[in-house]
């Protein structure tokens, strides 16, 4: 995933759910090779398979957020964001995944709130920002070089 190369994901998850079809970090991996193939529901469904199989897992609720952020379907977006913060109250649910929601939406002011957030709380997905497609739009943002330089990962 990290390297883009989305379908030697695609066929390195679809091997792991073959070997382990309740592994659901296989599902994780396949819904976000498939949504960065443009193959939206299928990463939909993966999503849905894969938090079935964690119990609720914060990040494929979020995840599927940001899909469906993507896909422009606002209303369904916000109604995840209020979903996480509820959950929020009974477990931890990491900062970047509201962050990663707002950015879908197009919202940068609340998506450096909570990326801020992530870096008071050490949130252990922002080792992914240099990496992962998902904030690709943002990187020309002053904001999010400074939060790299922050993190450290651009030494």
């Amino acid at each position: 995933m990290q390297a883009r190369d989305y379908r030697a994901a695609l066929a390195y998850a679809q091997e792991a759910i073959r070997l382990d079809s309740k592994m659901w970090i296989g599902h994780v991996q396949l819904a976000q090779a498939c949504e960065q193939l443009g193959e939206y529901n299928v990463a939909l469904e993966a999503f849905a398979d894969a938090a079935r199989l964690s119990g609720g897992n914060s990040k494929t609720i979020a995840m599927r957020g940001y899909i469906i952020a993507n896909t422009r379907r606002i209303a369904e977006a916000q109604a995840i964001l209020k979903l996480l913060d509820a959950t929020a109250r009974d477990r931890y649910v990491p900062p970047t995944a509201f962050a990663m929601i707002h950015g879908a939406l197009g919202n940068p002011a609340a998506m450096f709130e909570w990326l801020d957030k992530a870096y008071e709380a050490n949130d252990v997905h922002l080792i992914y920002l240099p990496v992962d497609a998902k904030w690709d739009r943002y990187r020309h943002d002053s904001r999010f070089t400074a939060l790299l330089e922050r993190c450290r990962f651009t030494r």
